[in-house]
């Protein structure tokens, strides 16, 4: 996701944990709802389709790099499901993140146009 999540829930007023139910994307910012239609976690922006470098593995959270995660471009798999390929603008990590039934889907033709390249998996 745009901006990484610390945990899903933070303190209300009264002291109580209450659910985090949006964010700010770090890159257009956007206010962005947590909850992402066709995935169990938003893990970028619907609207840029930028992430940030917070996980090493899928939803660990354990990556120290907090980079920008540029989309790049997207990868079909085998079964059909598209997915975004994101390059990290401070290491050069490279991940690939479901789309959600959200996402701008301008973005998501422009990136198909353009393809992976040596980013392939």
């Amino acid at each position: 996701m745009a901006q990484a999540r610390q945990s899903q829930y933070q303190k209300a007023e009264d002291g109580k944990p209450s659910r985090v139910t949006s964010f700010v994307c770090r890159n257009c910012g956007k206010k962005v709802p947590i909850d992402a239609p066709g995935t169990q976690n938003r893990n970028h922006c619907p609207f840029c389709l930028y992430s940030r470098h917070v996980d090493i593995g899928i939803g660990d959270r354990k990556s120290n790099c907090r980079g920008m995660m540029k989309p790049v471009g997207v990868y079909r798999k085998k079964d059909g499901e598209l997915m975004i390929v994101h390059q990290c603008q401070s290491c050069g990590y490279v991940s690939k993140n479901r789309v959600a039934g959200d996402d701008n889907d301008e973005l998501l033709k422009e990136l198909e146009k353009k393809g992976v390249g040596d980013l392939l998996f």
